[in-house]
């Protein structure tokens, strides 16, 4: 029994991983090219109340990662092999979603603000500039950490 408890927390967290990443590279490709058009009159796709409700997607899918991966850890723990590949795939994660809630989702919710109707700055154009090349940087670590849980 135990060991199709493990099986399956190790199957649903790869299916998890991949839905972040196809999600990641959805947002890169996609969205992510409309909303940093022209801004802030192209940031009506992100605004809350009219935008693409990100969050719908991305809260549940972390929701699941964070409990399958506790989940598959506690499951595997015993076997060492398993556990580091595990481990590895833990740290990319954390430092994704480190990077993510230290930069990524406050710049998000700081350009959800600007009034879409105002100036366009060089500022803010800078910062959209940055945001979305830096985002894509983010689809490295998602790799990482689908290899390292699928292994």
């Amino acid at each position: 029994m135990k060991h199709q408890v493990t099986r399956w927390c190790l199957l649903l967290l790869c299916v998890s991983s991949a839905a972040a990443i196809g999600g990641g590279l959805y947002e890169h490709f996609v969205v992510n090219p409309i909303w940093s058009a022209s801004p802030p009159a192209s940031f009506t796709l992100i605004q809350p109340d009219t935008g693409v409700p990100l969050q719908r997607f991305w809260i549940p899918v972390h929701g699941f990662i964070t409990l399958l991966g506790i989940a598959a850890l506690v499951s595997t723990w015993r076997d060492r092999m398993v556990r580091r590949w595990l481990l590895v795939g833990v740290a990319s994660y954390l430092v994704m979603r480190a990077w993510s809630f230290l930069y990524f989702i406050p710049e998000m919710l700081a350009f959800q603000k600007v009034t879409v109707d105002s100036a366009p700055t060089p500022e803010l154009l800078a910062r959209v500039d940055h945001w979305t090349r830096l985002t894509f940087l983010r689809e490295p670590l998602d790799f990482i950490t689908f290899i390292r849980w699928g292994a």
